[in-house]
């Protein structure tokens, strides 16, 4: 059981649970976007509000319409929620350390980056798997950073600025990206929203005042590249995976980019750090 100055009487896992949609709805000021964010269905962040609110004995936020206001509880105890989130992960991790003599590291690699960076970097971290347990998730840049943000990856890699001021990062690589396939199509392959290419691509598109006549959204560059090399539609593609299998143009240093390492700024294990700090030492490698 877990006691400290608010009294909790609930078993760590489940307080943990609790404790991720306050923070999510305080931060997101939203009810449904703290369940897309925790990939759980709203009414479960409500039933998690209302126990930490009988818990608390207090109410925590107040809906006016649609808008979700916290309370002044809410304010003095959001500070207190980040702490008692890290607290718990990184007690879990040191124990799990103990007994396993290993930790858990999950790495989160945007798609392009899982295919053209990702075996490079994790072979950088060959020194270290005797010491971690490591499993890896390909994800758009958008889910790399939630699960960053809901400390689910320890480690991500993404093409997609960073704005978030919980999240720390670092650049891993150059990339470009080229307009390819059949110019004279008029049908546009283009990645999902949340992916780091879509907003280049409607940026492109907006720019050049193209308004595609049929649009096709994808969520997998391999099935944008396999269309391609068949002669069908266009798109924008990362510069990694041309081949001479079908045209395309370069676009110019506007649509240039960098892929970038992240971690939360919470994060306090030693090891990670370690390992984070060895990648960052050896960036030049990657090309």
């Amino acid at each position: 059981m877990i006691y400290n100055s608010y009294n909790y009487t609930i078993s760590g896992d489940n307080m943990f649970n609790l404790i991720q949609s306050f923070i999510a709805v305080y931060e997101t000021k939203s009810f449904t976007k703290a369940a897309n964010q925790l990939f759980i269905s709203q009414p479960t962040v409500t039933t998690h509000i209302k126990k930490l609110e009988a818990e608390l004995k207090a109410p925590l936020f107040v809906r006016q319409g649609k808008q979700v206001i916290p309370t002044a509880v809410a304010d003095a105890f959001y500070p207190e929620a980040h702490e008692f989130r890290q607290s718990w992960l990184n007690t879990k991790r040191n124990l799990n350390q103990l007994a396993n003599q290993k930790i858990n590291v999950t790495i989160g690699a945007s798609h392009s980056a899982a295919t053209t960076l990702l075996p490079q970097f994790i072979q950088l971290l060959e020194p270290y798997l005797d010491r971690i347990a490591l499993s890896v998730r390909m994800l758009n840049s958008e889910q790399v950073s939630l699960g960053i943000l809901n400390h689910e990856l320890q480690i991500g890699i993404i093409e997609k600025p960073l704005l978030d001021p919980n999240m720390t990062s670092f650049p891993l690589a150059d990339d470009k990206l080229v307009h390819a396939g059949d110019f004279t199509s008029p049908i546009w392959l283009i990645r999902e929203t949340g992916s780091g290419i879509y907003h280049f691509t409607h940026e492109y598109l907006e720019m050049h005042q193209i308004h595609p006549q049929r649009a096709i959204e994808m969520d997998n560059n391999d099935m944008i590249l396999a269309c391609l090399k068949r002669g069908f539609g266009q798109s924008l593609i990362s510069s990694r995976f041309i081949d001479d299998s079908f045209p395309y143009e370069d676009l110019g240093p506007e649509f240039n980019r960098e892929f970038y390492v992240l971690n939360h700024i919470n994060e306090r294990d030693p090891l990670l750090l370690e390992m984070l700090q060895h990648v960052k030492q050896h960036v030049d490698e990657f090309s």
